[in-house]
């Protein structure tokens, strides 16, 4: 079983099967490939595969919908240690200074300086020249797990334990924290693009929206069906994104809380999202180890990829809007084209997860951090190249 694959290779059936013949291969898959049959420590991961073929092949809508991408060329996959132009990436440093794995890193939107957050609570600026730490800070009494850098050396830091919501805004040495407890346990947060508000989403399918100035709530709802999973902001703040265990993304106007568009072409639970900078795609990385990229405009599915192993744990849009990059548990980078084209490319990072990655504001630089304790940044070159 490869990841390059297409549904109907995966199933061992032609184009076109019948369900009779779909409904055999499944069970016939299923029966070597399941978890409680397979040794195979890709059991897991192979049969999500086999399943999300088999409930898109022998749903009518969802199989014309497939064929389409096919028929059109922009169902691609990536190939591991393949570098296909017009990027290329290559290793600048390997940063070592965190003691427990780094769950966030960014750069500085003013001076592109390296910023990053562990499980300890310690972030760290990072002079490149040095290879060593510029400041170092210990922010006490909660948990940090995303980064959102200002301008003149401010930052925001947030994260969540059990159902409470630390935040943290730093100016210079000056820090302002406070925390906020949830009547649910809150499985994720996100900060908006001006570091005004901070977003949560629950396992019981709330999504609240607060101030960073004061901690007071300025949006409580619940609308998924499902636990809340991951959440983007636009750059702008305008729009915020919520992904479901219901298998869908909600897109709500942050100046009206309307619901802006709800995106239901997904298969599994949303693990990550990302707005691209000019606010054209909307890229989904869900369980299934899929990503999707949907054009915002109208919701239209663009392109559909497959390539990690594991679930996708963070996404980053490059500044050209055209290029994004996926960390995942299985230890790689991905670089992916959103549009139509070339363009992909899979980085081997480790042998643990990868949790964050960033591009630097002028797109020369991407950063990932992750279980391993090591910050790593890579040299970007990129060729704009036209994408519809």
């Amino acid at each position: 079983m490869t990841a390059t694959s297409s549904f109907y290779e995966l199933l061992g059936v032609g184009p076109s099967a019948e369900p009779d013949t779909l409904r055999k291969a499944y069970r016939r898959l299923a029966r070597k490939h399941h978890p409680d049959v397979s040794a195979d420590p890709r059991a897991h991961e192979n049969m999500a595969r086999i399943n999300e073929a088999f409930q898109t092949l022998i749903d009518p809508s969802k199989r014309n919908d497939y064929d389409a991408l096919l028929a059109g060329g922009s169902l691609e996959e990536i190939r591991p240690r393949t570098v296909v132009r017009p990027i290329i990436v290559k290793l600048k440093h390997r940063l070592a200074a965190h003691k427990t794995p780094i769950y966030s890193v960014t750069f500085s939107p003013d001076t592109s300086e390296l910023i990053s957050a562990s499980f300890d609570n310690e972030v760290i600026w990072w002079d490149e020249s040095s290879l060593s730490p510029r400041k170092r800070m210990k922010l006490e009494a909660g948990v940090v797990s995303t980064l959102k850098a200002g301008p003149l050396d401010r930052l925001v830091a947030a994260g969540s334990a059990e159902n409470q919501v630390s935040c943290y805004r730093l100016d210079g040495s000056k820090v302002d924290a406070f925390r906020v407890s949830n009547d649910e346990w809150v499985g994720c947060v996100g900060i908006s693009g001006d570091g005004t508000m901070v977003a949560a989403g629950s396992i019981y399918k709330t999504l609240t929206v607060t101030s960073t100035h004061d901690g007071s709530i300025l949006r409580r709802q619940r609308e998924h069906e499902s636990a809340v999973t991951a959440l983007a902001w636009s750059t702008s703040s305008r729009l915020l994104a919520s992904g479901s265990a219901d298998s869908s993304v909600k897109i709500w106007d942050t100046r009206t809380w309307e619901l802006v568009r709800w995106i239901t072409q997904i298969r599994s639970t949303v693990s990550a999202i990302a707005f691209s900078n000019d606010g054209q795609f909307l890229a989904v990385a869900a369980m299934d180890l899929s990503i999707r990229v949907f054009r915002l405009a109208d919701g239209e599915l663009v392109k559909m990829v497959y390539g990690h192993t594991k679930p996708v744990e963070s996404l980053a849009f490059h500044p050209n809007n055209w290029l994004f990059a996926s960390a995942s548990r299985d230890g790689s980078v991905g670089l992916w084209n959103a549009g139509k084209g070339i363009g992909n490319v899979r980085v081997d990072v480790s042998n643990r997860p990868v949790s964050s990655v960033a591009f630097s504001p002028d797109g020369l630089k991407l950063a990932a951090g992750g279980q391993d304790k090591l910050v790593r940044v890579w040299d970007v070159i990129v060729k704009d190249i036209v994408t519809d």
